[in-house]
């Protein structure tokens, strides 16, 4: 399971323009490992080697949230290294109430607005990768993210990579290379 601080927790990242979405964990029904055929192992740790020189994919783990018709995928793997583990999550998202793009981009707005990223030694950055839109962000003392995203429809797919500490946020670059690869086999 993700450890999150509360504040950059899964609440954050899911809600959709106000919209809270409900957590079901436990057995997933057989269409939650679509987000976990999208990615291998041996493909996360090559794209996040210069994080995780020696780093370790470890078992997939799916699990299916609904709430109002939109339905989100996860999957989520842990690259286990010796200073702390990066968390690689996979998520496809369906029939949000919006096109996909406008999903992301109102979610990105959001949270670039919060007040945690104006405290001393916050980070926020959001750019265009490719066809993803991408975020990094993370405050001293608690996890960081590299996220990208690429719509599809009334949905989209996403790739989360959390370390430790923001001085080991992986790269824009690396995790937009991620996506493309997930998003071309859904």
């Amino acid at each position: 399971m993700r450890s999150h601080a509360l504040s950059s927790g899964p609440w954050a990242r899911r809600a959709l323009a106000g919209i809270a979405v409900v957590l079901f964990h436990g057995a997933a029904p057989a269409h939650a490992q679509v987000a976990c055929t999208l990615l291998q192992p041996a493909e996360m740790e090559a794209a996040l080697k210069e994080w995780a020189p020696s780093g370790k994919a470890a078992k997939f783990a799916p699990a299916t949230d609904t709430a109002g018709g939109m339905t989100t995928d996860t999957c989520t793997a842990e690259i286990v290294r010796p200073n702390g583990h990066l968390v690689v999550t996979v998520v496809v998202v369906k029939n949000a109430p919006m096109d996909g793009g406008d999903a992301i981009r109102t979610r990105n707005a959001a949270m670039a607005r919060e007040g945690q990223w104006k405290v001393s030694g916050a980070q926020f950055e959001q750019r265009t990768v490719g066809t993803a839109i991408c975020t990094m962000y993370g405050r001293p003392s608690v996890a960081a993210h590299s996220v990208c995203a690429i719509p599809r429809g009334r949905g989209y797919v996403e790739v989360d990579v959390q370390s430790p500490a923001q001085k080991e946020m992986a790269s824009m670059e690396a995790v937009g290379g991620l996506v493309q690869k997930a998003s071309t086999r859904f």
